[in-house]
């Protein structure tokens, strides 16, 4: 795919992002985030940053073009200046000694510019990220054989889990320095989302940084931020229907019941099964506060449930206009 469509096709994909990001805020309780909102942000994430390596891609494209065709015919009209220069200080020399011609002519020479280290080293990372219409021949023409013997061949580094060798832009560097390719990084953080002992993923004991986009899918992305946010939790509830087993975010959760985000099943956060009224068996705290109120004759509030000591008054209990029941 060429850059223009590719780059229209980004814009496509921003505003179906704009498009579904409006229909979720007219659905969505206000303050409520859900894993589809981390989605969402690292789908944009990505968007952006690929836009923006695209262009800095045409950029850097634009200018190895440049500096190999002209730095090409500088080199080419260098060498025939140099080897005239030398033939005329050897003519004169011959007629009786050098001359201030021949000085200046050789002076003239040195200011000729030259293709640096820097910007063949440009030309190679090019070359080796493969870019589209990026040629070894310069316009379908091919290239001298001074200019083909003076470029260096670029240069491949190692894969730290398969050993296989890649370009330097085809690596990920982790903290620690070790470089992974594009399938060995992303199986590395499929294998965690899979194996809690294995998340985050890490090399030499430095977590391996998933929240930028470059070298993961949005999809991906947003499981990763959606695990961190369940590995993180230390005391989890997930759906009690078994055939659903979703875990339950702290958003959904509402005193001692947890709504599933899937597919709206309660369930009691103390012993982890369907929701029931009434304290939790598996509440063990809620169970000795009852045995106190036995023992000293406290009623519970028919309302709310709450644990209610007559301090003056009659009997009778009702239900008072702060009760948080419904």
């Amino acid at each position: 795919m060429d850059t223009s469509s590719l780059m229209l096709a980004l814009q496509l994909q921003q505003q179906d992002l704009n498009l579904w990001e409006q229909s979720r805020k007219e659905k969505q309780r206000e303050g409520e985030v859900t894993d589809s909102d981390f989605a969402l942000q690292a789908c944009r994430q990505e968007l952006e940053l690929m836009t923006a390596q695209i262009s800095d891609q045409v950029l850097a494209l634009s200018i190895a073009r440049a500096v190999e065709s002209d730095g090409q015919l500088i080199r080419e009209a260098q060498l025939a200046e140099e080897k005239a220069v030398k033939d005329r200080e050897y003519a004169i020399r011959l007629s009786g000694g050098p001359s201030a011609a021949a000085k200046s002519d050789a002076e003239s020479v040195k200011k000729v510019p030259r293709v640096d280290e820097e910007e063949e080293d440009l030309i190679d990372i090019l070359r080796s990220m493969n870019l589209g219409g990026f040629d070894d021949s310069t316009s379908g023409q091919p290239e001298s054989s001074n200019w083909a013997a003076s470029r260096k061949a670029p240069q491949m580094k190692e894969c730290m889990a398969c050993n296989d060798r890649f370009p330097p832009l085809a690596l990920s560097r982790s903290p620690c320095s070790h470089e992974y390719c594009r399938e060995c990084i992303v199986g590395l953080v499929r294998s965690s989302l899979q194996d809690e002992t294995l998340f985050p993923p890490r090399c030499c004991g430095q977590n391996i940084p998933v929240t930028k986009g470059r070298w993961f899918s949005p999809e991906l992305v947003g499981q990763f931020q959606a695990k961190k946010l369940e590995f993180d939790m230390p005391n989890r509830t997930y759906c009690s229907e078994t055939s659903c087993s979703t875990f339950v975010p702290p958003q959904f959760i509402a005193g001692e019941t947890a709504t599933c985000p899937r597919c709206r099943r309660r369930t009691c956060v103390h012993c982890k099964g369907p929701y029931h009224s009434g304290i939790c068996p598996s509440d063990t705290a809620s169970q000795q506060i009852l045995e106190l109120a036995a023992e000293n004759g406290w009623q519970r509030c028919y309302a709310c449930h709450r644990v209610v000591e007559l301090d003056i008054g009659c009997n009778h209990m009702s239900k008072w206009p702060s009760c948080s029941s419904i």
